[in-house]
């Protein structure tokens, strides 16, 4: 009996937490992401701190190795590690510039990923294939939300990513309408 009223509470509880964290993030979806967004812009000007770091490393061990008693700098690590740097610098003022970089590229695939779709339908439809229509209304939406990506970067980035986390917080309110109606069953039988 101890054991049913614990999977009960436990059920509730989980599920009204999970219910209270979504209704939060759909609320505060904008916010969410911001931080999201600042976490992974940091975590990204680590990684290329450390990118640096080797390349300049690399790069001093060019000029102290003596080859034959020619010495052979590596200068593309000393640029490499530079540019690291520089970017690094960029991404620790102005994380958010991550999701520009992030939109940026998503938008150059949907482009291209669009542009091949459109020209395969027109293929298949050469070749009188059926469902071509679907493969050129894919790629032309591919190539419209490509164009959007890349000429409004941050606005298209920060737009998915709040959908994104909109997303997640409804998955997280069913997660917890399920504990809440788990616990409720259970109590009854």
């Amino acid at each position: 009996m101890e054991a049913k009223k614990e999977v009960v509470m436990r059920s509730l509880i989980l599920g009204i937490v999970l219910v209270a964290l979504g209704i939060l993030g759909i609320v505060f979806a904008g916010n969410i992401f911001n931080v999201l967004g600042n976490i992974v812009g940091w975590v990204v000007a680590g990684i290329l701190f450390i990118a640096a770091i080797v390349n300049i490393v690399s790069f001093v061990r060019s000029i102290t190795k003596k080859d034959d008693d020619i010495v052979k700098p590596n200068i593309k690590s000393l640029v490499i590690g530079i540019l690291a740097i520089a970017a690094g610098v960029i991404l620790i003022i102005m994380p958010q510039m991550i999701v520009w970089i992030i939109s940026v590229f998503l938008g150059i695939f949907l482009l291209l990923d669009g542009g091949f779709k459109v020209k395969e339908a027109l293929a298949a439809n050469k070749a009188k294939a059926k469902g071509w229509i679907a493969s050129l209304i894919f790629g032309i939406i591919g190539i419209i939300l490509g164009l959007l990506a890349i000429v409004y970067p941050i606005k298209f980035g920060t737009d998915v990513g709040k959908i994104f986390v909109i997303i997640i917080s409804i998955v997280l309110i069913v997660s917890g309408i399920t504990n809440v109606v788990h616990g409720v069953l259970i109590s009854k039988a």
